[in-house]
């Protein structure tokens, strides 16, 4: 088939514009393949309006990994999560990924932002932008300063006004709470990065308690409306929440934390590269939740607000989502969910199902949220292991 369709278009008996609309319907094996038919046909691949519209096209799959990222599979979202049907795709040669580091840090469009060493450098950390669809990486330059610190913020987004992917990274300097942090981003159109020290303290109003934040490898992000999201926690809950998720995974009884409000989300705007915070629902100001768990996600394009609360050995989680981005009156509770075992909430699935990481330790379940009723999927999924929504796309083609 490829090779008629090749003969056609040498033979100009095929109209460019329906050129396009054949090829934005073929598999990117194939479109990849089809490069080498004509210099034309390559300079219309590389296209970034080409590239654009078969992202729009892209059929929404699932991306799942465990630690270390040896492997990442894409399932078709259907009702069993076919395995027969999953792509496997390798990291990148000579890419280590250290496990406590989980590796992926977030995806966008396709591509992927891996933390690790490379083995033909230095050995020193690093940071990649990789489209497995493509197997095409792009190494990122060091920051000017603190590039060997490991633990940090990092973030991946696409801003469609400049039409630019931004990595926002952000190193606290020392582990005082009065030392100041660095705010970084790197902008692969520029390939470079934009430094601004101690950014927090001058921007943002809640600036005691943001000196106070832990950031750990683990800081749970989102990213939805064009803003990147990550919960963190203050420094005397982290440990007592770390605690809770040990003791229920090694013994599966909880060990009860001290309830505080000591939870901040904070954001970083992709079109204007800026900092801000967000407020959560008010009903969890008070103290008088035994709360052992807490993440964020994005819902139906909503963002989304995940809290297991233990009630008599049995865990609930409440998935709250922000109807009207940005205001917090408009925080309004989606599901409540009775479950046996505590799982991080990862995909809000096509059926209407969520799927859940680390039920039970390491499974990865599918939850009925409306009749509670939980089904295991069959596949391996840690609490710090990585899944999401993923599509095969062509980012970083023209890069």
């Amino acid at each position: 088939m490829e090779r008629k369709v090749a003969e056609e278009v040498k033979r100009d008996r095929i109209p460019e514009h329906l050129v396009t609309k054949i090829l934005l319907k073929t598999p990117i094996k194939s479109i990849l393949r089809f490069r080498c038919v004509s210099q034309s046909w390559n300079s219309l691949i590389t296209l970034p309006y080409f590239i654009k519209e078969h992202l729009a096209n892209a059929k929404p799959l699932i991306l799942r990994t465990e630690n270390p990222v040896v492997s990442l599979s894409l399932l078709p979202d259907s009702e069993g999560l076919d395995r027969s049907s999953q792509i496997e795709f390798h990291r990148p040669h000579s890419f280590e990924i250290v496990a406590s580091c989980n590796g992926i840090v977030a995806s966008c469009n396709g591509v992927v932002l891996l933390r690790g060493r490379y083995r033909e450098f230095d050995g020193s950390w690093r940071l990649i932008l990789w489209n497995p669809s493509i197997k095409k990486t792009l190494y990122l330059p060091s920051p000017r300063s603190c590039a060997s610190t490991v633990t940090t913020l990092l973030g991946l987004g696409y801003d469609p006004k400049s039409d630019d992917y931004k990595v926002p990274r952000i190193v606290r300097l020392g582990n005082s709470a009065e030392h100041p942090f660095v705010f970084q981003f790197f902008s692969l159109n520029s390939g470079s990065w934009s430094e601004n020290v101690d950014f927090f303290s001058n921007s943002l109003e809640n600036k005691d308690a943001l000196r106070s934040i832990f950031i750990s490898y683990y800081d749970n992000q989102a990213m939805v409306n064009g803003v990147i999201h990550w919960l963190l926690n203050h420094r005397d809950e982290i440990a007592m929440e770390m605690c809770s998720v040990a003791t229920e995974m090694s013994s599966n009884r909880w060990s009860p934390l001290v309830p505080r409000n000591n939870v901040i989300v904070l954001t970083f705007h992709l079109s204007n590269d800026t900092f801000g915070e967000i407020g959560l629902p008010e009903c969890f100001d008070d103290t008088t939740k035994w709360v052992t768990s807490r993440t964020i996600s994005v819902f139906k394009d909503l963002f989304s607000f995940n809290v297991f609360e233990c009630r008599s050995g049995s865990y609930n989680c409440e998935i709250w989502v922000m109807e009207q981005y940005g205001v917090r009156e408009s925080w309004t509770r989606l599901y409540q969910i009775e479950m046996l075992h505590i799982a991080r909430p990862v995909v809000l699935r096509s059926n209407g199902e969520i799927l859940m990481a680390g039920y039970r330790s390491d499974r990865l379940v599918s939850c009925q949220p409306l009749t509670h009723r939980i089904r295991d999927t069959g596949l391996e999924l840690s609490t710090n292991g990585y899944a999401a929504y993923f599509v095969q796309s062509l980012a970083l083609l023209d890069k």
